[in-house]
């Protein structure tokens, strides 16, 4: 997959240069990367529930993080629960939304942010299909919890809320770089 990826500029000189994201990478590439958001959340959902089973907890040492198996039947804090059905319509229309934006992004960071998250979103949406009960009425597996932080979450979660940040950031600066003022020329100073 390199070769296939790699171009004769590397991808950040590329951006430095200004150029549309979608010239550095091949498509194929840019969801490549969101297959690997999905496969790394869902290679860790299984092993979160063949090592957290049965109440099973493993603690990190220093106490910050605990590794345990949580089921969401709702979206982010448990907003839904009940009606996941609903949740599981709404996630798939803004899974599609993410991929249409990943998919025109003008600069790498918004397409690098936007496939991420549209791996994360999948990740969690298989959950809903196939978890028990399953039909989109399954859960959603979190097994990471952090004594900061009140939710339990998951792989796919970090994914989707990081590639967000990545997108927005990369978004917004973008933005900033279109708006700076262009010095005259010949202004010897």
């Amino acid at each position: 997959m390199t070769s296939v990826c790699r171009s004769g500029q590397s991808i950040w000189r590329a951006a430095a240069r200004g150029r549309r994201a979608g010239v550095a990478w091949p498509a194929a590439c840019w969801i490549g990367v969101g297959l690997f958001a999905l496969v790394s959340d869902a290679a860790t959902k299984a092993w979160a529930l063949s090592a957290l089973r049965d109440g099973h907890q493993i603690a990190v040492p220093g106490g910050i993080v605990r590794l345990q198996l949580v089921a969401n039947h709702g979206a982010g804090f448990g907003i839904g629960a009940g009606d996941e059905s609903v949740v599981a319509v709404v996630s798939l229309a803004l899974i599609i939304a993410l991929g249409v934006w990943a998919a025109r992004a003008s600069t790498v960071a918004e397409r690098l942010g936007g496939w991420l998250a549209v791996g994360g979103g999948l990740g969690n949406l298989v959950d809903r299909v196939v978890r028990p009960l399953g039909g989109l009425h399954g859960a959603v597996t979190d097994w990471i919890h952090v004594s900061f932080y009140g939710p339990t979450f998951n792989l796919a979660d970090l994914w989707l809320r990081g590639g967000l940040l990545i997108a927005v950031v990369g978004w917004l600066w973008s933005r900033r770089r279109r708006q700076a003022p262009v010095p005259p020329a010949g202004d010897a100073g």
